[in-house]
């Protein structure tokens, strides 16, 4: 079982979030933050539609995790990692190449531990 945040402003159809199961959302600003869940049968399936379907006019991303693994989808490419934020350099390097903001790059929440403080 996966876990994953999705922003409804980084799809072409900003209700994209809500075709995967829900389990918690909240609103940050004009941002619609959602927390799905995907079956491990469908973690590839559903990291290909992410892509699909992502806005291509602004360097966007979503990321995906269990308690082991951390799975971060561009547009054009996905980084599979360790949970562990010493693994993450090669994404964030990435991500700055995209001029996205290092403070933005921090993949929060990465463990279902963490999502009850996320969504609070």
């Amino acid at each position: 079982m996966y876990h994953g945040i999705l922003i409804d402003q980084e799809f072409t159809d900003k209700s994209f979030p809500k075709s995967f199961k829900v389990f918690n959302k909240k609103q940050d600003g004009s941002w619609g933050v959602f927390g799905i869940e995907i079956e491990d049968s469908q973690l590839e399936d559903s990291i290909k539609k992410i892509q699909v379907n992502m806005r291509a006019d602004k360097p966007w991303y979503a990321h995906l995790y269990n308690d082991n693994q951390l799975i971060v989808i561009f547009k054009n490419k996905v980084f599979r990692v360790e949970s562990y934020i010493s693994s993450w350099k090669p994404i964030i390097d990435y991500g700055k190449e995209l001029k996205i903001p290092e403070e933005q790059l921090d993949f929060w929440p990465n463990r279902f531990q963490d999502e009850r403080h996320y969504f609070s």
